[in-house]
């Protein structure tokens, strides 16, 4: 059986979906498969350097929100900063659509450290064509 990578693209703002498209590249990164993972869109906003919070409190609800944050003040989730640092402690690779960095006029120096590159779609197909797609 191949070891193809995981190419993920996140592009919802929703701190949900963010969660469990970190929560696929953490398991292939601990079975061994390169991962690289596209931002766009809203989920840009969960990359930039003043943005400390682990959701944004405008796509929840307030019963969302308050489960959210209970179960982060216990521990029970991980703060989104702590996944990002996972990923990259495990291999993983963290791509910017330069396009919606536009769009949302989103600077690359706005960004955390751990961003990897700044691409365009083209770029994007062409590093990952042999991996495996997942749309969150």
């Amino acid at each position: 059986m191949e070891n193809r990578g995981l190419g993920l693209i996140l592009h919802s703002g929703s701190y949900d979906r963010l969660y469990h498209g970190f929560s696929i590249c953490l398991a292939a990164l601990s079975l061994g498969r390169e991962v690289k993972i596209l931002f766009t869109y809203w989920a840009l906003n969960y990359l930039k350097r003043d943005k400390p919070r682990s959701f944004y409190e405008e796509d929840l609800g307030q019963e969302q929100k308050e489960v959210l944050e209970k179960n982060i003040n216990k521990g029970h989730f991980v703060e989104f900063r702590e996944l990002v640092q996972q990923i990259k402690a495990l291999g993983g690779k963290i791509y910017v659509c330069t396009h919606s960095m536009g769009l949302l006029n989103i600077a690359r120096n706005e960004l955390i450290d751990e961003v990897d590159k700044s691409v365009g779609l083209t770029t994007w197909l062409t590093e990952t064509k042999e991996y495996q797609f997942v749309f969150i």
